[in-house]
């Protein structure tokens, strides 16, 4: 598949303009009030513990890294920076006291300037720092190369910590009306409390490694095990023993024990938390036995047994909310996949029926053998020497003359398309008593023959055609099989939190259901209740409801419809509200007065955000062109309504305008699809000229060499990806615009000139103003059908 090609036309300004992706969510407010007291401890205390650990007994990377995951967060920073001097510069004063400096200037320089959603950004800074502080650290102990190489280790393991555990630590400080803490934030905090514990390892303390240390580990691997399963138990546990392992709080056997305690904890998560209390507390006191009963300390067990009963008598909802969940994703019920195993199946079973079908459409290419040539002579000779006295001496005497002069007379017919007497051999003439007749056989034959070879052609190519359709019906089943969940996930926990919050507000739901795309946006949520009478209460209740609960602009699917069933039971759909939208406009004329124009234009945004503009031009002029350009946008528009993938919904177009054509006829499509919650643009193009966008005085030209749909049988897509930026113009233009202007080569710059000299950001003055300069510009070139599509994306302001 060739690429298209992307050109930027006279750079007005600088060029070097990064992609930027939309953020969804306001930054909350750096400065902390009374409620976030508590918060504010609970991070400073989580500081303290951060900056005592110790890794492999030289390395200490932690208290640097949890510095950095507060780069530009203002107090929060402050009181990181504190809590983790207070913890390591009695231990290490030059070396603390350094990184602990340069952490310092970095906040004062560049850190107050970092966003909170910069992570990389963050996480290089605290590198830099630690890096620093470990140069200083090698001069002062006499530049010996070990120093030099331990910074570098350190440095990385900034990177590598502040990466994992920043999600976690702003998930603790975001203001959140109700929790739903992702797979990353809950492993971020499962990261800052295995840090935390590992801090608390290295502390002198009387009880603390071998009575407080166990509890806490017990109580929260139980958490994990518990909301999670065998792979939250597992990995939790494993992570835990990690940290302390390296951090000198453990031996390699006990963090054995605490990954194995975890998995078999979450085994048995399905029973019930008494069941899995029991295991976690059994589970390493077995383990040990066998191994080295030495390690089971009565108050490191009773530690391990304390922390696993509170974790039993802990409320639920409060379990929930310290847990969170390790993945976002509804857990399949055996009866579901039951059905959907057998729904797989039996689809397959229809892709691969259509598949079969499609074959029996294919016809191997008729190849003209000496037997269908033999038939022919034997036609001619039937028709034209039957009852002729020298018919036995022309096909057994002179058999072999009589078949080659047969066969150059077909083949002069071949060539020319009939035959005359003229053109038949002298000595054939005067041997012949019945020529006129033999050549009129011979015309009549060849007639026939070539017409049933057309027919035959055109009955093949039809064939191949339906068997294309089959077979992209079975390719849209064999798909489907598959793909039973495309595109989507169920968020049980979010659905849980949803009904508590509704009950809270004296709705009870009958049932409430979340499901989120892949790519995390486009959230969309449909709840089951007993009505309210069609009095519209439960919409003005029920929105601002969700809103706060899934912390995302939401919109009510239908708003103006009563969704009240004859048994009283309302559903609501909400949907998630992009952070981008396209505004589309169009500007057309026709190329003769009272003849409608050859080019036909569509809009639409699907319920998944994607907003999509399209233009087609038919062959020629007129009422001819208008049809062909209508079918094809009116065929591009059912498909992606129904949810086909764009490239198939192109391939079928095709096939259906290659049936349609009873002449040549064909029609351009031009494409362009875009995802309005990221702002990234697709381009589709079968033979359609240059695209262009407007972005800050530059214009970026779109371009693009294939054939149009309804030519060829095997249409080749042509596509390409952009990211489009707050403010950008896209234009779809006909060849009649680009025809005025004197070609593609020259119309990027023509625009260009153009838009400075009239700033324009309705779309609809856009296309207008364009439309009526490139009239101007029709000099010699014969007049077509102009058309032009405008579309401005910008980005949704917040309301509140």
């Amino acid at each position: 598949m060739e690429k298209t090609e992307i050109i930027l036309e006279q750079v007005g300004q600088g060029s070097g303009v990064t992609p930027e992706l939309p953020l969804y969510g306001e930054k909350t407010p750096k400065l902390i009030c009374g409620k976030d007291i508590l918060k504010f401890a609970l991070l400073c205390g989580m500081g303290v513990c951060w900056g005592k650990a110790e890794m492999l007994q030289f390395l200490r990377p932690m208290g640097i890294a949890y510095i950095s995951l507060f780069f530009g967060e203002g107090i929060l920073f402050w009181g990181a920076l504190i809590s983790v001097a207070a913890a390591c510069i009695v231990d290490m004063p030059l070396k603390a006291g350094a990184a602990l400096a340069a952490a310092c200037a970095i906040q004062l320089t560049l850190g107050r300037f970092t966003e909170r959603e910069e992570m990389l950004k963050k996480a290089i800074l605290g590198a830099f720092a630690m890096a620093l502080a470990g140069v200083f650290y090698a001069i002062s102990k006499g530049g010996l190369t070990f120093y030099y190489v331990v910074a570098g280790v350190e440095s990385a393991l900034v990177i590598g910590i502040s990466l994992l555990a920043q999600k976690g630590a702003m998930f603790l400080w975001e203001k959140r009306r109700v929790p739903v803490p992702s797979r990353e934030e809950t492993l971020g905090m499962v990261l800052l409390l295995g840090g935390a514990l590992a801090g608390l390892s290295g502390m002198e303390m009387p009880y603390l490694r071998q009575g407080l240390l166990p509890f806490f580990i017990a109580f929260f691997l139980a958490a994990c095990a518990w909301r999670d399963g065998m792979g939250g138990g597992a990995a939790a546990g494993t992570l835990f023993g990690f940290l302390l392992y390296l951090c000198g709080g453990i031996d390699l056997l006990l963090f054995t024990v605490l990954g194995v305690s975890g998995l078999i904890a979450g085994c048995l998560k399905d029973i019930g938390r008494f069941p899995l209390v029991l295991a976690l507390i059994l589970s390493p006191l077995l383990f040990l036995f066998y191994t080295d009963a030495s390690l089971i300390v009565p108050l490191w067990a009773a530690g391990w047994a304390l922390g696993a009963t509170t974790f039993l008598l802990t409320p639920k909802s409060c379990l929930v909310w310290l847990s969170g969940g390790l993945r976002e994703q509804e857990g399949s019920k055996d009866k579901y996949i039951r059905k959907k195993e057998l729904l797989e199946e039996r689809l397959l079973g229809f892709s691969q029926a259509f598949a079969a079908l499609s074959k029996t459409f294919v016809q191997q290419e008729e190849v003209q053998d000496k037997k269908d040539v033999s038939k022919l002579v034997d036609s001619i000779a039937e028709k034209a020497c039957q009852g002729c006295g020298m018919a036995h001496y022309c096909w057994n005497e002179e058999l072999y003359r009589t078949y080659s002069m047969t066969f150059s007379a077909l083949s002069y017919c071949e060539e020319r398309g009939h035959i005359t007497s003229a053109q038949l051999p002298d000595y054939f003439c005067q041997m012949c008593a019945r020529k006129e007749t033999f050549v009129d056989a011979v015309n009549q034959s060849y007639e026939g023959y070539r017409r049933d070879r057309l027919w035959l052609g055109r009955l093949a190519e039809c064939r191949e055609l339906v068997s294309q359709q089959m077979t992209a019906v079975s390719d849209i089943l064999m798909g489907l099989s598959g793909q039973l969940e495309v595109g989507c996930v169920f968020l049980e926990q979010a659905a849980q939190l949803l009904k508590e919050e509704c009950a809270k507000e004296g709705i009870r739901l009958r049932d409430a259901r979340v499901v989120e795309e892949k790519n995390r946006y486009g959230r969309q949520v449909q709840l089951s209740f007993r009505g309210c009478g069609c009095r519209g209460v439960c919409k003005s209740k029920l929105l601002p409801l969700v809103k706060r609960t899934m912390n995302r602009p939401m919109i009510l699917k239908e708003p103006n419809t009563c969704h009240c069933q004859k048994d009283g039971i309302c559903t609501l759909c909400f949907v998630e509200v992009p952070s981008f939208s396209l505004t589309t406009a169009t500007a057309f004329s026709s190329a003769e007065e009272d003849q409608p124009i050859g080019d036909s234009t569509a809009f639409l945004e699907t319920d998944k955000g994607i907003a999509m503009m399209a233009l087609s031009d038919g062959m020629g002029q007129g009422k001819g062109a208008a049809e062909e350009s209508r079918t094809a946008i009116e065929l591009l528009e059912q498909f992606t309504e129904a949810g086909f993938e764009r490239d198939l919904a192109v391939k079928m177009i095709n096939s259906a305008l290659l049936l349609r054509k009873g002449a040549e006829t064909y029609a351009t499509l031009d494409i362009c699809a875009v995802d309005l919650f990221d702002g990234r643009a697709e381009f589709i193009k079968l033979g359609a000229v240059s695209s262009y966008i407007s972005r800050g005085g530059r214009i970026l030209t779109i371009t693009s060499h294939t054939l149009p749909a309804g030519i060829l049988q095997q249409v080749q897509i042509v596509k390409n990806e952009m990211l489009l930026k707050d403010g950008d113009m896209v234009f779809l233009l006909s060849d009649g615009i680009t025809e005025a202007l004197g070609g593609e080569n020259i119309a990027g710059g023509w625009l260009k000139d153009k838009l400075e000299s009239m700033a324009l950001s309705n779309p609809q003055d856009a296309a207008d103003y364009i439309l009526k300069e490139a009239q101007k510009e029709i000099k010699d070139v014969p007049k077509d059908d102009m058309t032009v599509v405008a579309g401005r994306f910008w980005k949704k302001r917040k309301t509140a």
